[in-house]
């Protein structure tokens, strides 16, 4: 292919030529109009003419110079002068040497051209408002994305295409040794359901505070990151995993990784007291989670905008295996200045965001969230009612964005006195994890025992007494 055309001059002949060329050949329009718009020409001619070519094909009408100008002159907003001579001129044009692709990408990169040179331009005359400048900001790095991802593809394809792409991609999971194809938790019993975090999906796992969400996203940071560590072993992958904390240093997530990790409680009032063995198995502890490929962002004032600049700049040098976000509602947005701040347009904007920034990455994302106190009211035993999707907080747009929406909540039996502690005398806390919405497989729980102290998840298999926790209040 020649070289980008940047003068004006030349690219309208390039114009004439693709016009003259869908005269003179209508096959090619589908692939044409797929990929350019009429606001892609710059000849403002050219452009009206491309636009009634693709009325035309819209309404499955004949595409060709009578047909074009019957609509022009029974349109008088479309005339322009001598618009019957110039529309003859294209039909009757010699056809290219060159293809019509070719043509396809000079336009829409010339395009291209002059959308950033115009945007430029408003960036310089703009005068900042500081006091709005994250809004204004997000605003640019939208504008941004949507001109530089402009170029088309073709998204449209028969049935028969799709069926052998779909049987190429079974074919290469069924010959890989791995059962997950996705990100793995870690945990079986989730990764049956989920067949691991999938790339493009936004994943929510909300409870209430003190259930150990934060605990359990950094067991699945850990178990997400030895995979591609171990891997990488065999075939190097270049693979991370990321997470953004607002509400804990970087410091004290190592402090909670390393504790359960060697099993070894890190509490503050617990740490000058290290047994010669605790010690030892707290350094093998620090040894393996230093090779892994692991970054934190402990920004504490960490907006949407930075999540989504941040995970950009980063997916341009390593491939994101897993995202996670702790929490959702610490997040600002570019609404934050503004006078009609609603928490829940902000909430639903943030999910809408996440949820285009894993499918635009292809990564999954998991978002830690905070459940309402509506369960608190359906009994006062609080802690044994399990959630439901109604409990999630601030925005019903989290339910409808998420692929998976999950829970955890205490497991506690229906017979205990009301009020009392449970857990009062145990380290151990039995813990429901549950899948209330999967769109891509079944629901259901996975049951754990939370080691509060070192921050240990560990699946296990213990099945309900007859009538206890069974089916109570799930939706």
């Amino acid at each position: 292919m020649s070289n980008i055309i940047t003068n004006n001059q030349l690219i309208e002949p390039i114009e004439r030529e693709l016009i003259s060329e869908i005269l003179n050949n209508p096959t090619i329009v589908e692939d044409v109009i797929l990929k350019l718009e009429p606001k892609d020409f710059l000849n403002k001619h050219l452009a009206i003419v491309f636009n009634v070519i693709v009325k035309l094909h819209t309404e499955a009408k004949t595409i060709n110079e009578h047909t074009i100008l019957n609509y022009v002159s029974t349109h008088k907003e479309l005339h322009f002068d001598d618009y019957e001579l110039e529309i003859n001129a294209l039909a009757n044009k010699f056809a290219s040497s060159t293809d019509y692709t070719d043509h396809i990408d000079l336009i829409k990169n010339a395009s291209i051209k002059r959308q950033l040179n115009d945007f430029a331009n408003e960036i310089i005359n703009t005068d900042m408002d500081i006091t709005k400048f994250n809004e204004l900001l997000f605003d640019f790095q939208n504008r941004m994305a949507v001109i530089t991802s402009a170029k088309r593809s073709n998204k449209i394809a028969s049935i028969s295409t799709i069926a052998e792409n779909y049987s190429k991609d079974l074919q290469r999971i069924m010959s890989h040794d791995e059962e997950v194809t996705g990100t793995p938790s870690g945990f079986s019993q989730i990764d049956i359901k989920t067949n691991g975090f999938q790339p493009g999906d936004l994943i929510i796992l909300a409870a209430r505070p003190g259930v150990g969400k934060t605990a359990l996203a950094l067991n699945f940071l850990v178990n997400a990151a030895k995979d591609s560590k171990e891997r990488s072993e065999k075939t190097p992958n270049n693979e991370i995993v990321l997470m953004f904390s607002l509400e804990m240093s970087a410091k004290e997530l190592c402090n909670r990784m390393v504790s359960s990790w060697s099993m070894v409680d890190l509490s503050p009032y617990k740490r000058a007291k290290l047994t010669g063995i605790d010690y030892q198995s707290v350094n093998n502890a620090i040894d393996m989670i230093s090779e892994l490929p692991i970054f934190i962002d402990d920004d504490s004032s960490l907006t949407i905008m930075d999540v989504q600049s941040k995970i950009k700049q980063i997916a341009m040098d390593h491939k994101i295996k897993l995202v996670i976000i702790d929490y959702l509602g610490l997040l600002k947005g570019p609404t934050l200045y503004s006078g009609n701040y609603n928490r829940q347009a902000e909430v639903a904007m943030f999910s809408r965001t996440l949820k285009q920034i894993a499918r635009l990455n292809n990564i999954p994302i998991l978002v830690l969230a905070q459940l309402n106190r509506n369960m608190e009211q359906r009994s006062k035993k609080a802690d044994g009612v399990r959630p439901m999707l109604s409990d999630l907080r601030d925005s019903g747009a989290i339910e409808q964005d998420a692929d998976i929406v999950s829970f955890l909540s205490k497991y506690v039996p229906d017979e205990i006195e009301e009020g009392e502690d449970f857990y009062r005398e145990s380290p151990t806390i039995q813990i429901e994890y549950n899948i209330a919405k999967n769109r891509k497989g079944p629901t259901g729980l996975v049951n754990f025992d939370f080691i509060k102290s070192i921050g240990r998840f560990e699946e296990k298999r213990f099945v309900p007494l007859k009538g206890v926790n069974e089916n109570k209040n799930y939706n």
